[in-house]
């Protein structure tokens, strides 16, 4: 009787250990993929860092290091057009 507990033992430590291990393996599967995913969402963010550099028109109007001057110009020459 006692031989047969002990292979009964046995054979509940070797199943267990055998359940441990694939759990193990299938959450490193499962990290792995998630960090991937992680690094792509981050990577994508990179890329959105080289943005276009904005042209403008020739006719677009500069302002003046002096943005009061400015301002006087534009609503003089607004206030006139009326």
């Amino acid at each position: 009787m006692e031989g047969s507990v002990g292979v009964g033992f046995m054979a509940v430590f070797a199943v267990s250990g055998s359940v441990v291990l694939l759990v193990h393996q299938v959450h490193k599967r499962l990290l792995s993929d998630f960090m991937k995913k992680v690094e792509s969402e981050l990577g994508s963010g990179k890329r959105r860092a080289n943005k276009k550099k904005v042209r403008f028109a020739d006719d677009v109007k500069e302002p003046s290091s002096n943005n009061k001057e400015y301002r006087k110009r534009q609503y003089s020459l607004n206030h006139n057009k009326q």
